[in-house]
């Protein structure tokens, strides 16, 4: 009851922000859970922990400020700002649309299925925007069933919806990476490499599924329009930069800037002007989680960094003779796919759970790197087997079809949770302990 009495500031944030998506689904209204945004949601939650916090005002605001000021908060919240502009201004020169066309244009049509699910994974691992990934590639996979027998289009979509929770489990930009890193203090190379070995595994179970799903019976190439290779060098740069090891900030910084040089060259109106608006729009694009992430903080500083190590001390605590069940590792789990459930938003999902899960994994002895994916994993994976979640309520809106019959076929997501869990169960602990 304490625990629960502790966090009743985010059990609210989670009443309002599912129960208001609750009740306008059942008003009829489209995207129902985005109507209400989480940033005003949380706001009674803030009110509550302001009325909970014993001390002054004084007191009260100043750990308010603190919470929002936090190291990890305000690194997250720039990230943001630079994954959002180097994903408009990559938008803006072409290279997401080369990027899908240079892929397309290679694949036989008897590789169909499994072509549409990498091309998806490619592109979301690129952008770091599981639903954008969907908005992009979603139609040309739905134009593509026409054109092929021996594949439903539900299986499509599901092919869909799998690649671009790959990329966006695994994308260096992806806002669930940048929340699930900077929560749990984590490395950027070695959480990849942690996460790749699950994502690995989960891929190939999902491309043999698909192989078992369709058998196209059309042999020829599809082809695509017209692309430039020099249009997807910007992804290309990011990834090598990151691989090197790189501060992410200077990564992405360069990657901005090496994306305005190649839109100077590549298009003759593209200017300096247009780069700085393109960097601009995209700076606005992610005012709403970038404020949600600033409220957590300050809500977090309201019910008290103590409060927060307590809970997971005890919880700890209760589970100290129990570590070689790997108790702790599944809780994190647990808690990431339940609040990803509640809140339909794998992101704030991780942002409510992350302070919790770190102190959990601190206890424990689980790296950072390791709890971090664990953390990702989950929240992923539940995402995209949600009937409400936007990705798959996206692709079931381009492809007219309902919901439900994508879920069973997003074979991606239902191997990640399956894999993930055995990767708990049997990985060797040397690579869970910080290091």
């Amino acid at each position: 009851m304490n625990i629960l009495w502790t966090f009743a500031p985010i059990l609210l944030f989670v009443f309002i922000f599912v129960g208001s998506g609750v009740y306008f689904s059942l008003m009829g209204y489209e995207k129902a859970f985005t109507i209400l945004p989480p940033v005003i949601a949380i706001v009674p939650s803030i009110i509550l922990a302001w009325i909970k916090n014993r001390k002054s005002s004084e007191e009260k605001t100043a750990e308010f400020l603190a919470g929002i000021g936090e190291k990890d908060i305000v690194y997250m919240c720039v990230i943001f700002l630079l994954a959002g502009a180097f994903g408009e201004v990559t938008k803006n020169i072409g290279s997401i649309e080369s990027l899908v066309n240079c892929t397309i244009s290679f694949v036989p049509a008897k590789f169909l299925l499994i072509g549409i699910f990498l091309i998806s994974a490619f592109l979301s691992t690129a952008i770091g925007s599981a639903l954008g990934t969907v908005a992009a590639v979603g139609p040309v996979a739905a134009d593509f069933c026409l054109h092929a027998s021996g594949i439903s289009i539900s299986v499509a979509m599901g092919a869909v919806v799998g690649g671009a929770f790959f990329g966006d489990n695994l994308s260096l930009v992806s806002d669930t990476t940048i929340v699930s890193i900077s929560s749990q203090g984590a490395n950027v190379k070695k959480k990849f490499n942690i996460n790749l070995r699950i994502a690995a595994i989960a891929i190939l179970i999902a491309i043999f599924a698909m192989c078992l799903s369709a058998t196209i019976m059309v042999d020829k190439t599809i082809h695509g329009h017209d692309f430039s290779l020099i249009l997807i060098f910007p992804y290309v740069v990011l990834l090598v930069l990151a691989f090197n090891r790189v501060n992410i900030l200077v990564c992405l910084t360069l990657s901005i800037l090496f994306s305005g040089i190649v839109g100077y060259c590549y298009h003759v109106d593209y200017g300096i002007m247009r780069f700085c608006n393109d960097i601009n729009i995209g700076f606005l694009k992610v005012y709403g989680v970038l404020l949600l992430g600033l409220m957590v903080g300050g809500l977090s500083g309201l019910i008290g960094g103590d409060a927060v190590k307590e809970v997971a001390r005890i919880i700890s605590e209760r589970l100290r003779n129990k570590t070689e069940s790997k108790m702790p590792q599944f809780i994190i789990g647990g808690l990431a796919s339940m609040f990803t459930f509640l809140l339909s938003n794998n992101v704030i999902a991780i942002i409510c759970c992350g302070k919790i899960a770190k102190g959990i994994a601190k206890h424990n002895g689980i790296s950072p790197h390791y709890s971090a994916t664990i953390l990702e994993v989950f929240a992923c994976g539940v995402k995209g087997l949600l009937p409400h979640g936007t990705q798959v309520l996206l692709a079931a809106s381009l492809a007219g079809i309902s919901p439900l019959s994508i879920l069973p076929r997003v074979y991606y997501c239902h191997a990640l949770i399956i894999v993930s869990i055995l990767f708990i169960l049997f990985v060797d602990k040397k690579s869970q302990i910080v290091n």
